[in-house]
């Protein structure tokens, strides 16, 4: 069996609790040994962080020498007969995959089989471009790059390894990015375009998922850390597809909140909430910066397009509400818990009220601008959102702060702290600055530091008890 790998910090805990528990006891010296013998050594450790360092390197240069033989192909390739140009294109794709193979299935060598799969895969979509321009077909060129990423996902999904995933990730991103923002009004594709519902990349979930599944079922958190930022710029780009003039500030806001909630749908302290939960505090935090000044909104009151924004943001607290849903009957299934749905439904609001709430808050800021612009009474109106975004950026903050005490996690509570200090500062800036002058801006820095210095202190004093 293999031994679970673990941090040199975790190591040194490990080795005092082990040695604490064998002085009282508790353990004989063999069970402490077998204990710790589940464990990698210091020199295992230093062997996967260099092995680690090499396959990126090896990866980094298969990446080049793909290159190489594209160029290399490419400057001799007018004077190649047609048909000895296929023959050299599937030769190199079959011959790359047929190595992969062979290195990983007789010589068990799977990094280097990792890396010839990931050759075989950028030859395969470099063949695509070639054979259409052997023949002179002038199609759909997007197309070229969806065709490539179905190719790559089996090979993503059968040989368990990351560095396909995220090639996988990459072409489906530029992949969505061209069809939407530069092909929407072709419409929808199914067997032909349909003109009456814009061209929206909507196969991207349904390639998405097999990976996003895969990696949960494999435990792979880093490869839920790729597909996860996909979904999110997948759906950022909806307004887009859709031709909505409205401000999608509120949109994307409401996509970070949703991202927050589907973190906390997750089971305490586990890793897959991770990437759900970096990529939501960026958007929702990102967001509540500009919406935070009072001229921001009263810009956006005075120049808003209509109640687009409001069907946008509609569209994902419906989605919110799904995710309650989801995540209720996954939790019951998995743990137990009340029997009946509305009791559970009831027990995750309870416990994610705030992204809820910071998903709700999205809406009704699009409520706001959709509807109130038509009073003609911007000075008046913009001091709600700007009020609501300034609770919403101390919640945020909070929610950080909460998380990371929760999980012993010390960059979310730093950045739950950060953000806070972020918001006084701004507020500092936006309101007392032409007033406080050098003076204010020196008391402003001071309490800044103070505070730092203090949740420093408390958080030295949380790591002493919880090792005590």
């Amino acid at each position: 069996m293999a031994r679970r790998s673990i941090t040199a910090r975790q190591r040194v805990w490990i080795h005092e609790e082990l040695q604490g528990w064998q002085a009282e006891g508790i353990l004989s010296e063999e069970q402490r040994a077998r204990i710790l013998d589940l464990y990698e050594t210091p020199a295992e450790s230093a062997e996967r962080k260099r092995l680690r360092g090499i396959f990126t390197l090896m990866a980094i240069a298969g990446l080049l020498v793909g290159v190489a033989v594209f160029l290399l192909v490419g400057y001799n390739w007018e004077a190649m007969p047609s048909s000895l140009k296929l023959v050299v294109i599937f030769g190199v794709i079959v011959g790359t995959y047929a190595a992969g193979f062979y290195l990983r299935y007789t010589r068990k060598a799977l990094t280097a089989s990792e890396l010839v799969f990931f050759l075989g895969c950028l030859f395969y979509g470099t063949g695509i471009w070639l054979v259409a321009q052997i023949f002179h077909l002038n199609a759909h060129y997007p197309d070229g790059v969806w065709w490539w990423a179905l190719g790559v996902l089996p090979f993503a999904l059968c040989l368990d390894a990351l560095l396909l995933h995220a090639l996988l990730v990459a072409l489906l991103g530029i992949w969505a990015g061209i069809e939407v923002l530069g092909f929407s009004d072709l419409g929808i594709w199914f067997f032909g375009r349909r003109g009456f519902i814009p061209n929206g990349a909507y196969t991207l979930p349904l390639l998405a998922l097999p990976g996003l599944v895969w990696a949960y079922r494999k435990n792979s958190p880093a490869t839920v850390g790729l597909y996860a930022p996909l979904l999110a710029w997948w759906v950022i780009l909806m307004p887009f597809a859709w031709r909505s003039t409205a401000n999608p500030t509120h949109f994307i806001g409401a996509i970070g909140a949703l991202f927050l909630l589907i973190s906390e749908s997750h089971r305490s302290g586990s890793p897959f909430a991770v990437p759900y939960r970096l990529w939501g505090a960026l958007l929702t935090t990102g967001v509540l910066v500009p919406l935070s000044y009072y001229d921001f909104n009263r810009t956006m009151l005075r120049h808003g397009s209509g109640p687009g924004g409001f069907w946008q943001t509609l569209t994902i607290v419906a989605l919110a509400f799904a995710t309650v849903a989801v995540a209720s009957a996954v939790q019951h299934r998995l743990r137990g818990g009340p029997t009946r749905f509305s009791a559970r439904v009831a027990d995750i609001i309870r416990r994610q009220w705030l992204p809820l709430t910071l998903v709700l808050l999205m809406a009704f800021l699009a409520v706001w601008e959709s509807f109130c612009r038509s009073l003609g009474a911007a000075e008046k109106t913009a001091l709600v959102p700007t009020i609501l975004a300034n609770v919403a950026m101390i919640g945020c903050g909070l929610l950080l702060i909460t998380v990371g005490l929760r999980e012993d996690s010390g960059r979310q509570f730093a950045g739950g702290v950060l953000y806070f200090l972020l918001w006084a500062v701004l507020r500092y800036m936006d309101l007392f600055g032409d007033y406080g002058g050098m003076l204010g801006a020196a008391l402003m820095f001071f309490l800044c530091g103070a505070a730092l210095f203090g949740m420093a202190l408390y958080w030295r004093k949380r790591k002493g008890d919880l090792v005590a």
